[in-house]
This record gives C-alpha cells, structure tokens and sequence, in this order.
C-alpha cells in the first residue's frame, strides 16, 4: 500500500482543492488511499482564516495593488537560486514533521507554495516521488522544477516552458488541468443549440470578481436564459432573488459535482471568470466560454493563453446593451461554432493521449517496481 499525500494550499475552495479532490477521486477508483495536506491550517490554524479572509478582500478591492505585487514576485524568468525566505521560515519545519510522520511515497502538489518546499526538501527524501499538478495556465516563479519527479502540464505552452527551463520531456505529463471524473466529455455538437439559450453565469464558488455588477447590468431581450451561480455569495443570491425575472435563476452553492454536470448539460455557453479548473470543466463539456472579468494574479495570465489559443471571448470590454446580441450571433452563426469547436478539439487532442488514470497508473507501478 502506497502512503500518498495530496497538498492544496489554504482551506478555501479554490481550483487548488478542487484538482486535489479530482486527484484525490481518481486515485479511490483504483484502490489508492490518499490524504489532502494543507500545510497553513495544518501549522497555523487561526492565522490560516484571517490571512484567506485578507486575502480575498484584497483582490476584491486593491486588485491592481495586487496585481503589481504578484508579476513583481511570481512573474518574470526562473531563477534555480531564487530564494522564499519567509515561506521557507514558516513553513519548512512543519512540512518536515509531515514527512517524517506520514512517510509519503508520493506527493502530489496543486498549488506553488508546497511544491517550493518539498523542492527544497526532496534531497532528504530521496524515496518520495513528488509530482507538480498545475491547476492554471500559467505557470509562476514559486513553483518547484529541480528536484520535482514529475509534471503534470496544462498545456503544450506549458510543456514547452518547463522544457526550456530544463525539465527532461520524460518528466512532463500532458494532463491537462485535472478534472473531476464526474464531468465526461461533451460531443461536437454541445454548442448547437436554439433559442432559448441557456447561459451560465458564474463568479466562482466564493462568489467573488464582477459578477454582482455584471448581474445588475444584465437585460434580457427574451432570448436568453441566465443561471447565476451563486455560490457562498448570499448578497449576491439574495439580489437575484429579488428581481422575480423569468429569464434570471439564482442558483445556491452546489454542493454535487453531479449538480453542477447537470448544469453543464444544461447549457448553450457559460460567462465565467478564467479559472483554470472552471476553463477545464468548460473545455471538456466543449461549452463556449465568455470571460466577463478576471481576478488579478493567475486569472490575468490565464486569459493570455486562452485569448491566444481561441479557446475563449472576452467579454470584458462589451458594451453590455449588445453583449446578448453578441453571444446570440455566436450561436447563429455556424462558422463561429465551428471555428471555436475546431480551437477546442485541438487542445483537448494535446491532452487525450495522457488521461490522467492512465498517468497515475504508471507513476504508481513504476514505483512499485523500483522498490522491488
């Protein structure tokens, strides 16, 4: 039996647990137990929910402060000696102490600041296979590379970045951002729908970003359906309520990953923030995408190579008296259909020779083997 630890990072529902609880379901369905390790509450429990609770004000309402703050820290070219000296004085001695009492053979690490650490630490644990699991498109100065066993990549963008940053090819996994098993993948003909289109509105599951203002400037001309997912946002939920608009839903915090398909299968297109595990989710179910607004740090760099890859509209920019028209004329028009599910089909052919089962499958024998 493997000892397998799976580290997200702080104890909101960010794409960092969620890819953890899609690695987590994978490795169940084969027999594998594994533990999710959040080393901030683990160490500092209290200061773990005031430093999440500061976090998500300050991306709320200083998002270029920290927007210039995180391209100063994270961006830019990697440094092999660039040091965290602040991380490393909080956090090294209790990832240390996890080690040493749970005794992984596998670390599988969904967020940037444990992949730093066991970086750090992975010469005095020569047995344990630690593997990156991006959960962006974009990949920042803190992850670690040197001392990092495996990778698994989002995109050939990314595969290509680690390869020039000396990461051998044999190393690198083209995964894709890992989604729950729960949401198969969507037929060519997801998008092809009639009027009345049904369109998912979607801020995260914090509920945080533009979306009660989006919301407020919505006018529906008939045409379409709008599905706000609330999530935790209660002011928000509350606000969709009041309007008593046939053509606006508000829709709670969805616990269900089955829920959540079922919207998937519901819908013509969604309106989202570029969170790398919503994008995922989007991508696999072949949904269009249309990006309202992005949260500073890695939703900023996400649009980037998304933008680029055509896999999404950016919205941001629209006047909102013609955006319903727009997105009407996307779904009218065969050739934007096509041209999109052409982008789509391509980037999902990257990744469909490395299905994630597969990838774990290999790790774990190939483990097996090298200590017999």
């Amino acid at each position: 039996m493997k000892n397998i630890l799976i580290f997200p990072f702080l104890s909101i529902s960010t794409g960092h647990h969620h890819v953890a609880d899609a690695l987590q379901a994978e490795l169940d369905s084969q027999g594998f137990a594994s533990e999710k390790m959040d080393i901030f509450s683990h160490t500092y429990r209290r200061l773990e929910k005031l430093t999440s609770e500061a976090y998500l004000k300050w991306i709320q309402h200083f998002p270029k402060t920290y927007s210039g703050i995180y391209r100063l820290l994270a961006c830019g070219q990697y440094q092999i000696d660039k040091r965290y000296t602040m991380y490393e004085w909080l956090f090294t001695q209790q990832m240390r102490h996890i080690l040493n009492e749970k005794q992984p053979d596998f670390a599988f690490c969904t967020h940037a600041l444990p992949s730093y650490l066991l970086n750090r630490l992975k010469p005095e644990y020569p047995d344990m296979t630690v593997v990156n699991v991006y959960t962006d498109f974009f990949v920042n100065q803190l992850w670690g590379r040197e001392n990092i066993d495996y990778h698994f990549a989002p995109s050939i963008d990314i595969k290509m970045q680690l390869m020039s940053e000396g990461i051998d090819q044999k190393n690198i996994f083209m995964t894709g951002i890992p989604v729950h098993r729960m949401f198969e993948r969507g037929s060519d003909d997801t998008c092809q729908h009639h009027p009345p289109y049904t369109i998912i509105i979607t801020g995260g599951s914090m509920g945080v970003g533009g979306i009660l203002k989006w919301v407020q400037d919505l006018s529906p001309g008939g045409n379409i359906l709008y599905k706000i997912l609330c999530g935790r946002n209660e002011k928000l939920y509350s606000y969709v309520k009041s309007l008593r608009h046939p053509l606006i839903e508000a829709i709670p915090y969805l616990h269900s990953k089955a829920e959540m398909n079922r919207l998937y299968e519901q819908a013509s297109g969604i309106m989202t923030k570029p969170g790398g595990v919503t994008i995922s989710e989007c991508l696999q179910k072949r949904l269009p995408v249309f990006i309202y607004h992005a949260l500073p740090g890695q939703e900023e760099m996400n649009v980037n190579l998304l933008k680029k890859r055509k896999l999404v509209t950016d919205m941001r920019n629209w006047d909102m008296q013609q955006a319903e028209e727009r997105i009407e004329a996307f779904f009218q028009s065969n050739e934007q259909v096509k041209e999109y599910v052409k982008h789509v089909n391509e980037y999902l052919g990257e990744i469909s020779d490395r299905k994630i089962e597969d990838v774990l499958k290999r790790l774990i024998r190939n483990k097996k083997h090298s200590l017999t």
